[in-house]
């Protein structure tokens, strides 16, 4: 939260528990933060306010979408690729992964599991 300079104070307080993020365990949130995600370029973008659940655990991943934000989007997402369409204002917006760092957090996760 600190590189996104965020306080603590800032997270709303929620009840929520995920499970099977730590194989075998259950985790409780420290809180859920609204922040706006931005998808394109300065000239053609799409901005949507998402909710987002705080945990504090060691992860591969600093964040995850899952369906009722890529819902919020309208966005597609093709895995194999590393790639997600969705619509913007001037027509359509692809966003691009990368291999290499999908193999490394795909790697430090197996590490972390």
């Amino acid at each position: 939260m600190t590189k996104l300079g965020l306080e603590a104070k800032e997270l709303e307080p929620t009840r929520t528990i995920f499970h099977g993020i730590v194989p075998g365990l259950s985790c409780s949130l420290i809180g859920r933060i609204q922040l706006d995600v931005l998808f394109g370029d300065s000239n053609h973008f799409r901005r949507e306010p998402i909710w987002f659940e705080v945990v504090d655990l060691s992860s591969a991943c600093h964040a995850l979408m899952g369906r009722p934000a890529l819902a919020k989007f309208m966005a597609v997402p093709h895995y194999a690729y590393l790639k997600m369409k969705l619509l913007g204002p001037k027509g359509l917006i692809t966003v691009t992964g990368d291999y290499r760092k999908s193999l490394e957090c795909a790697r430090d996760g197996a590490k972390l599991a």
